[in-house]
């Protein structure tokens, strides 16, 4: 008898031993997305307890579990997956992106909101949509992709501060442009100074954009207040997503040529026609020369394959707890007209950590440097090159090797193209706009820097809490130079001229929103907004006239210039 009970427990301990060693089994596998690619940083519980690890880089995981026993995969931008313990020690998972979320949900003022809960007349513009499109300024982008917005610029020059027309003019005395929001921070619109023209909002790399909405009506706009009186553009720059490490790259190299130049008389037409008003009027024949020879000054400060390309690369990734985009760019235009170019370096960085539960930590931060080259621009100015182009004389030459300055410049009277065969010199005193366009500086350079920290509290599930501090400071160095050997710097003997603007804006909201759900059918939204803004902007400028030399032309020299 005490041999059978011996054995007895012999048997019921090994039965235990192996119950206990089926439940403690270690089950592991593979987390990866549509695309094959491990995802990182994915959260995998055992359900119904407490007991959970994560990913690593390469998407493997462990965890011990017995069979039956439920696993639940989640990650920000995935959908939640379970998983049953089988037999198999091996259970790989494939997870989908929870894109129907994120497309439900739209940037309003202050917040986002359900799209089916919106009642304001917003347009939403995906990054996504734009991101394929060649140009150096998101705005562009947008013509003719949200109703009632109108996008126009009054020249083809790089740089030129855009007309933005949101359902019309709504403000009588504070301009035209609406009011431009980057991740919650409002920041500067228009030009910000320099010599050439200047894009404020060419300082925003294209690519680093998720979505644009645009507030159009009342109730949309109601909660910025006076400043939204024409309207409010917010931008949401893109953020980690998906669970895993991602690496992009996006280019782009074109061309670009200006289409629908005038239509000008050539050398042949051009002499006839002016001989006979000149006849006609009882005078002497004054256009003479060479048929043959047959200057087109229009293309002569154009440019007909104007190189320009783009290029980023980016960063991002996300964890349950953390997310995290960095993105590099470089962008180099060249406008279709002579000299104008721009060339624009960037840098972002989007990051944000859930510390606590109840707690998420972030920070924003931008910084652009913008170079700009461009022209003088004035419709009726001398040297500007499509007024002056189209003035010029098809039977006279650009360039004159036998000149000191080898430019067709007249002997007699210098602050003029040369008349070459003609008999008398042009009119409208104008100038050999290449020699202008070629020597004459518009310079401005920007650095831009935009950033914010916030942070968000949960006090309760339907109660949050968003504190945040941002700053927007654009530094604008501006240049030009007038040569004083032919052009606009003649009758001065040369001008130049040096300036500096410092435009800062400092930004703090405060955002208490309350949004409760009841009965699956029937939502409160309640948003009190506390918000405080300074702005300062200081400049600088230096010039002078009576350069002692025609070489004083990348900066202010002490002793270079007259007083």
């Amino acid at each position: 008898m005490k041999l059978k009970l011996n054995g007895f427990l012999v048997l019921l301990v090994v039965l235990v031993t192996q119950i206990t060693f089926a439940q403690e089994r270690t089950v592991s596998g593979v987390v990866s997305d549509n695309a094959g690619l491990p995802l990182p940083g994915v959260s995998v519980l055992l359900k119904g307890t407490q007991s959970g690890t994560q990913t690593d880089f390469n998407g493997n995981y462990s965890i011990k579990a017995s069979t039956g026993a439920v696993l639940q995969f989640s990650s920000v931008g995935m959908k939640t997956s379970e998983k049953t313990v089988g037999t198999s020690n091996n259970v790989d998972l494939v997870m989908q992106e929870s894109t129907k979320t994120l497309e439900e949900v739209i940037v309003v003022g202050y917040g986002s909101q359900k799209k089916s809960e919106v009642t304001g007349s917003i347009s939403k513009v995906k990054g996504s949509e734009i991101a394929t499109l060649a140009t150096p300024s998101f705005e562009s982008q947008l013509a003719g992709r949200a109703a009632g917005v109108q996008i126009t610029t009054q020249n083809g020059v790089l740089g030129e501060a855009p007309r933005i027309r949101i359902r019309g003019i709504g403000s009588i005395s504070s301009g035209t442009y609406p009011l431009i929001v980057v991740d919650g921070i409002p920041i500067f619109t228009g030009d910000l100074g320099g010599y050439a023209s200047t894009n404020s909002l060419g300082d925003i790399n294209p690519s680093d954009i998720e979505s644009i909405e645009i507030l159009k009506d009342g109730s949309a706009t109601a909660i910025y207040g006076s400043r939204a009186a024409n309207g409010v553009v917010l931008i949401t720059t893109k953020k980690g997503k998906g669970g895993r490490f991602t690496v992009n790259y996006n280019n782009y190299v074109g061309v670009a040529s200006p289409v629908g130049l005038f239509d000008l008389l050539k050398t042949p037409d051009f002499t006839t026609i002016s001989n006979e008003k000149r006849s006609n009027r009882g005078q002497a024949d004054w256009a003479a020369g060479s048929v043959t020879l047959n200057t087109d000054w229009q293309k002569a400060v154009l440019r007909d394959n104007a190189l320009q390309q783009d290029h980023s690369l980016s960063m991002s990734g996300s964890t349950d707890k953390a997310n995290y985009y960095f993105s590099l760019g470089y962008s180099s235009q060249e406008g279709v007209t002579l000299p104008n170019d721009m060339t624009r370096y960037s840098i972002r960085a989007n990051v944000d950590q859930k510390v606590k539960d109840w707690l998420t930590l972030g920070a924003n931060i931008s910084i652009s440097k913008t170079q700009y080259d461009g022209l003088n621009t004035g419709e009726n100015s001398l040297s500007g090159n499509i007024f002056n182009a189209t003035r010029q004389h098809p039977n006279v030459p650009i360039y004159d090797v036998t000149h000191p300055t080898g430019y067709n410049i007249d002997l007699i009277d210098p602050s003029v193209v040369g008349r070459w065969d003609n008999n008398t010199t042009i009119g409208d005193n104008l100038p050999n706009i290449m020699y202008v366009l070629d020597n004459n500086v518009f310079k401005s350079n920007v650095n831009r820097t935009i950033a914010s920290m916030f942070a968000d509290i949960t006090i309760l599930p339907s109660l949050k809490f968003k504190t945040q501090a941002s700053v927007d400071q654009g530094l604008t160095d501006g240049f030009y130079y007038y040569n004083p050997v032919h052009g606009d710097g003649r009758g001065s003997q040369g001008r130049v001229g040096n300036n500096y603007l410092d435009a800062t804006r400092w930004n703090w909201q405060n955002i208490l929103s309350f949004n409760k759900t009841l009965a699956n059918d029937h939502n409160i939204a309640v948003v009190l907004v506390n918000e405080y803004q300074k702005q300062k902007i200081s400049s600088f400028y230096g010039g002078g006239s009576g350069l002692a030399n025609e070489f004083f032309n990348q900066n202010l020299i002490s002793g270079s210039y007259g007083t």
